[in-house]
């Protein structure tokens, strides 16, 4: 780790010290007396925040710099798998008036639009002020992407969620593979040779060409799944399945919406190309292929650089990040709420207010690479000058960066999630060899979508 890395953790640290003075003040002497590590329930001074999460929304380095400055409040964290969180468990609590609901619940940008529909389930935000600081969300917006923070903000205007952060969306590559294929390997010559979808499968076809027959038969190819393609296509539009209309509501257009059907045959062309391997994300052998080789390029929304060097540690410096096909792409984000029935709702707000301020983001970034959704930072040298060495020192603060900045606005609607796996199941009719007419399994994906309610 370079002199400079260190000195940049530093500032960031020093920053985040600063800003936590201003948002909680000082621990007291009698809060800094109590020690609630062991602590499972709320008592005796101890506060207990339950929060209920996906992956690695709540990072566990700085909770362990919250309760420092709270030693009187532990998180007592549960993951849970997305669509049973956000599409089962809150709606079941809220459904039962709040019964066994957390203090904190994240909800990922897929369901917001279905959330937005039902903003009774949580704590309206605005009615909540920081302990010290006298902050409500009202006070907080103008920190936040207008367009993500619109993701937060239930039909009857109550605010129910801070956005997290951005998924900006680029391409992680193994520069050693490429480069052992005879192809381009330097990031700024890989972005041009990729700069659209027909031409990064033009590239993977030349990948795979390039392959030897006891690798293809052992399921080694250029990306690691052709399905990711779809929803990337469908996050560089303006519109998705809804149209923004001016309601609440929106108008839903998906029948007719080209970028869906782009999105549909650019990924079926992918698959058809036999570029992608045969494996599910996140399963075993994803995380053990991306130390072996098992596929050179995935597409990469920021947080899953982390994710590689927690499962990829050995090939530090092999990867590198470029722009992905078409320019700027989203993919993943999600919201801190607090659901209706709280038992501990004004200690979450202040540790959400605190959490998801800047100073706190930029850390967030720096160490586990999820993106900003505070602009006030896309500007600061921290950011745009921070160079990755897992990432072949790559500047990934400003490629992200300069990738977020191009996202446009896309309404999301109440049914958004729904739409996209009965879209995501019919492109893994084609790519299974279940449907050999492309065209059949559009309809099919578009008929069940038209059961989504």
């Amino acid at each position: 780790m370079s002199k400079k890395f260190v000195s940049i953790k530093a500032a960031a640290l020093l920053a985040t010290a600063t800003l936590t003075m201003g948002v909680l003040g000082f621990v007291s002497p009698a809060q800094a007396a109590i020690d609630c590590t062991k602590a499972t329930v709320s008592g005796n001074g101890c506060i207990v925040l339950t929060v209920n999460t996906f992956g690695d929304v709540i990072q566990p380095a700085l909770v362990a710099e919250y309760r420092k400055l709270r030693p009187d409040v532990k998180l007592a964290i549960k993951k849970s798998d997305l669509d049973a969180l956000n599409g089962t468990g809150l709606f079941t609590q809220c459904a039962a008036g709040g019964a066994g609901n957390p203090d904190i619940a994240a909800v990922e940008i897929s369901y917001s639009g279905f959330w937005r529909a039902y903003p009774q389930c949580f704590v309206d935000l605005r009615s909540l002020r920081t302990t010290d600081g006298n902050k409500s969300a009202n006070d907080l917006k103008k920190d936040y992407l207008s367009w993500r923070w619109e993701h937060g903000v239930g039909y009857n205007d109550a605010v129910i969620g801070i956005p997290t952060d951005v998924g900006g969306l680029e391409v992680a590559y193994r520069w050693d593979l490429f480069k052992k294929a005879g192809l381009p390997y330097q990031r700024d010559a890989v972005g041009k040779a990729w700069s659209t979808w027909p031409k990064f499968i033009e590239f993977g076809k030349k990948y795979v060409a390039k392959l030897t027959a006891a690798q293809r038969k052992a399921n080694v190819g250029f990306i690691d799944n052709i399905g990711t393609i779809y929803p990337a296509i469908m996050n560089q539009g303006t519109e998705k399945y809804y149209r923004n209309n001016g309601t609440d509501q929106g108008l839903l257009i998906y029948k007719t919406n080209k970028q869906l059907k782009t999105a549909f045959d650019t990924t079926v062309a992918a698959s058809n190309a036999k570029i992608g391997t045969r494996i599910g994300q996140f399963s075993s052998d994803w995380n053990v292929g991306m130390s072996k080789g098992t596929f050179a390029a995935m597409l990469a929304p920021a947080w899953m650089m982390d994710y590689i060097k927690g499962q990829a540690p050995t090939t530090k410096g092999k990867w590198d990040i470029a722009e992905v096909p078409g320019g700027g792409g989203n993919m993943g984000g999600s919201q801190l709420t607090i659901p209706k029935g709280a038992k501990n709702a004004q200690e979450a707000w202040n540790f959400i207010a605190w959490y998801l301020a800047p100073a706190q983001q930029l850390t967030v970034f720096k160490t586990y690479g999820l993106f900003p959704s505070t602009p006030s930072l896309y500007s600061n040298a921290a950011l745009t000058g921070y160079k990755d060495p897992f990432f072949n020192n790559a500047p990934v603060g400003k490629i992200y960066g300069d990738g977020v900045k191009k996202l446009k606005p896309i309404f999301e609607g109440k049914l958004q999630r729904c739409i996209d796996m009965a879209m995501g199941s019919a492109i893994s009719l084609v790519a299974n060899g279940k449907e050999k007419v492309p065209s059949k399994a559009f309809a099919t994906g578009i008929a069940a979508a038209g059961k989504c309610k």
